[in-house]
């Protein structure tokens, strides 16, 4: 099993719905590049709303692995290419959530890695230490 932070929505068009359950109400995340993302069944994903929260506010068990998706439309914003369905296993309103900066474990900078991807592998302290501070904002 993998660890990955997923950033959905932008900085033009930030998520800000409480609890946030990915596109209309259904379970699954969508990824827009060409490539068939590499997050697989049994994976988990923090889930990261950029713009003005910057906080990581849910984090999801992967159930499928990436699929086409029949509704995607190329010419439209935010029309995603793959799919996958999802399990969440704590799910905060976005306002609730973890700043990215508060995952600080090594010299890496997430903020760095997420303007060059829209996923990207957690090391295990990352993991660890995201896990335990949303836990935390769960039960507060």
């Amino acid at each position: 099993m993998k660890t990955w932070l997923k950033l959905v929505g932008s900085q033009e068009h930030p998520i800000t719905e409480a609890p946030w359950h990915g596109s209309l109400t259904d379970e699954h995340i969508g990824f827009r590049r060409a490539g068939k993302p590499s997050i697989r069944i049994g994976d988990h994903l923090f889930l990261y709303a950029p713009g003005g929260s910057r906080r990581i506010f849910a984090l999801a068990e992967v159930v499928s692995d990436p699929e086409r998706d029949p509704n995607y439309k190329p010419n439209e914003h935010g029309s995603c290419r793959w799919r996958l369905s999802v399990r969440y296993l704590t799910n905060l309103p976005v306002a609730s959530g973890i700043l990215l900066d508060d995952i600080v474990c090594g010299e890496r900078d997430l903020r760095l890695s997420l303007r060059q991807a829209s996923h990207v592998r957690l090391l295990a302290g990352e993991s660890q230490l995201a896990y335990n501070k949303l836990q935390e904002k769960k039960s507060a």
